[in-house]
């Protein structure tokens, strides 16, 4: 698709003349009133405006101003056709954001060189964004499952935490564990391995809500941490993630095969726990006795006598 421009001057003839000579190489729209130009620009999705500094209302100075402060990647051009003393307006252009500054009468050849520098500066920029976007997401995100990595997480659960304590709201964690996941490696292979991390971390991703943080732990080992769950909600969501993961069918192989998992929870909840590393080691605590009570389970931390629950004997793989 062809780069789209905005001409505004308020001498018909030249913007006619610009939107011509434009008109074969972009999408090309030009308007003569500023205030109708600056209309336009918000409802339109332009790439680079090409303005006349001196107009009745509005200058290209005002245009730019507006242009930047709407989307500073998008590129702006001024024109003038003041000429005895073009240094300061020159720099007063450069400073306040524009690309360039050309004179009128402007030469064809010279405002299309100019535009193509405009619009490659433009498109650099949009990749360094991009770029450095990719590099803070590839700090943040397991680079396997694309859930939350741990350290990203733990900051994270920190910030969670110290709010579930100030405001005295309950906050839940649950750690799930994948039951004897060395098999599936040395059965399979650890690429076959990956495989099954992949696609669970893509079940919780889809499966729980945006505001839950989810994380691939370690290993095997998947958090998720529940905002404003109580006890009660905790171990809903703690039996639907380990269900989620059970009822799956892994297809990476010739024998398509499934797998079970133990969850471990623990609930803040007036101040029960001191720090949001004791929550995550109780949460830690009652995936053991998960593991030790016949993994395929969930246990809660406290009480947990009165909240167990009990599940069908381990899916064979």
């Amino acid at each position: 698709m062809k780069p789209k421009i905005l001409i505004v001057d308020d001498d018909v003839k030249i913007a006619r003349m610009l939107e011509m000579a434009l008109r074969d190489d972009y999408q090309v729209v030009s308007a003569h009133q500023p205030k109708r130009a600056l209309e336009l620009f918000h409802s339109g999705d332009f790439d680079l405006v090409l303005t006349d500094i001196k107009m009745p209302e509005l200058s290209g100075f005002d245009i730019l101003r507006a242009v930047k402060e709407t989307n500073p990647a998008i590129e702006v051009i001024l024109l003038t056709g003041e000429t005895p003393d073009k240094a300061e307006p020159a720099v007063k252009a450069l400073q306040s954001g524009a690309h360039d500054y050309l004179l009128k009468p402007v030469r064809i050849k010279e405002l299309k060189e100019t535009i193509q520098s405009a619009l490659s500066n433009q498109r650099r920029q949009l990749e360094d964004k991009r770029h450095l976007q990719e590099l803070i997401r590839l700090a943040y995100t397991d680079y396997l499952t694309g859930l939350s990595n741990r350290h990203n997480f733990e900051s994270q659960f920190k910030l969670e935490f110290e709010r579930s304590d100030r405001y005295e709201r309950p906050l839940s964690c649950m750690i799930l564990d994948i039951d004897d996941f060395k098999r599936i490696n040395d059965a399979f292979g650890h690429r076959t391995g990956d495989q099954v991390l992949k696609q669970i971390g893509t079940l919780i991703l889809n499966n729980f809500r945006s505001s839950d943080l989810k994380c691939r732990y370690g290993g095997e080992e998947f958090v998720l941490l529940i905002p404003e769950a109580d006890h009660e909600v905790a171990m809903t969501v703690a039996e639907k993630l380990r269900r989620i993961v059970c009822r799956e069918i892994f297809t990476f192989t010739e024998s398509p095969f499934q797998v079970t998992a133990s969850v471990g929870v623990a609930t803040c909840w007036r101040r029960n726990f001191k720090s949001a590393s004791d929550l995550i080691h109780a949460a830690d605590l009652a995936l053991i006795k998960a593991k030790r009570e016949g993994k395929n389970c969930v246990r809660v931390y406290a009480s947990l006598s009165l909240h167990e629950s009990h599940s069908p004997a381990p899916a064979k793989g």
